[in-house]
């Protein structure tokens, strides 16, 4: 006989408990659990060995959660609403609580929280697309809107973005800077290392590039959509790793634990590896716990790695939103992943390709174009001794 365990139910900042939705692929929405808070922690119910006790918000949860530019803009714009700080720096748990058991039925993911959030999400479900035809104003709308307002010091210098459904491509995170800057070619930069990735055989966010009255906008697909209503389940590697591990320390050694947890195969893991080698060829030191996520089953159980996405030469990246760094050869590090040709050949092959595309494209800058084709000529020396022996033709006799 088990030992019951008692906790005190908390009434703040939502009554308990609340209803947990998930929306599956084909867009219908299933009630799937409840989540209850209590003092020093979240009883989530799911049915089953799923349910359990968490200190903190449970994973999903903590994912979901706004977080960065989106996050800051978002918390700007429901503070008087839901009654919240405006600075997503002084956000607690239970902040997180009250947006997504109020407001968060557009949140990363397949989940949500709080029969308020249902309810928004069916409304939301009458809102139309965003036509082709009106794609360049409302785009511009959306880039103005969201430079006047900003998202305060609390976005640390992210990429500016807004998200959006248009009929031609679907649900997308747009991100946007002024053409002809530098953080426009990153955007062109991060749309050709998407492109060569896949183009690889690796999984990554489809992205296209265009200007529009003055701005440089980059579409990427979210692939926690669906045709119109359809989600697919996801969560961080930091939401995980919080939870699990509590090291944050490297893409590889993450990896290397879901494996050790019967979380991930060893194809999952390959795919972590190359994307490390690949961000290393291109000069992408940002791998924070946040760029690197895993998707879910029905049940919220990790099953593979999401694709590729927020891959570009950050080295080049402004600093600050305007101080542009020196534009230098790459120079990556091998500590971490070692001697592995099945490893380092698929991260070489779209690595050479991005920067020998990146030499030829007349979006970037002169200079730009010059450091690719040095890059280029950069990898494939560096690399060399790491890839697999070719085996030289043997001339036959006549």
């Amino acid at each position: 006989m088990r030992t019951p365990r008692y906790a005190l139910v908390r009434s703040e900042p939502v009554p308990s408990p609340q209803p947990v939705f998930r929306v599956g692929e084909d867009g219908r929405v299933t009630e799937v659990g409840t989540v209850t808070f209590l003092r020093g922690g979240t009883w989530a119910d799911l049915g089953g060995p799923d349910s359990r006790f968490h200190e903190g918000l449970p994973p999903a949860m903590a994912f979901a959660a706004p977080s960065g530019y989106l996050g800051a803009r978002i918390a700007r714009a429901v503070a008087a609403e839901i009654g919240v700080p405006s600075s997503l720096r002084d956000w607690s748990d239970d902040h997180r609580v009250k947006f997504l058991c109020s407001v968060g039925s557009d949140v990363a993911g397949s989940l949500m929280w709080g029969a308020s959030s249902f309810a928004a999400h069916m409304a939301s479900r009458q809102v139309a697309p965003i036509a082709a035809a009106d794609i360049p104003r409302a785009y511009q709308d959306l880039a103005n809107a969201t430079s006047q307002t900003g998202a305060g010091s609390s976005a640390g210098g992210e990429q500016p973005k807004f998200t959006c459904e248009t009929e031609a491509r679907g649900h997308l995170i747009v991100k946007f800077a002024r053409a002809g800057t530098r953080s426009s070619e990153m955007l062109i930069l991060e749309e050709l290392a998407l492109r060569a990735l896949d183009e690889a055989g690796i999984e990554a966010a489809p992205a296209r590039y265009l200007e529009i009255g003055g701005y440089g906008f980059l579409e990427v697909e979210r692939f926690d959509r669906v045709g119109r209503f359809g989600r697919r389940g996801m969560i961080s590697a930091g939401a995980i790793d919080d939870e699990l591990f509590g090291m944050r320390d490297s893409w590889p050694s993450f990896a290397q634990r879901c494996e050790e947890a019967g979380m991930l195969g060893s194809s999952a893991v390959r795919q972590v590896l190359v994307l490390t080698a690949f961000s290393e060829l291109i000069g992408n030191g940002d791998r924070h716990f946040e760029n690197l996520s895993l998707m879910t089953d029905e049940r919220g159980r990790p099953v593979d790695v999401a694709p590729a996405y927020d891959m570009l030469p950050m080295m080049y990246a402004p600093v600050g939103g305007s101080i542009e760094p020196e534009l230098r050869l790459v120079s990556p590090s091998f500590q971490s992943l070692g001697a592995r040709p099945e490893v380092w050949e698929p991260a070489f092959q779209a690595a050479h390709a991005f920067w020998t595309k990146a030499a030829g494209d007349d979006r970037l800058s002169r200079a730009m174009r010059k450091i690719s084709a040095g890059n280029a000529r950069q990898v494939a020396e560096v690399v060399a001794p790491l890839l697999p022996a070719r085996e030289e033709p043997v001339d036959r006799p006549r």
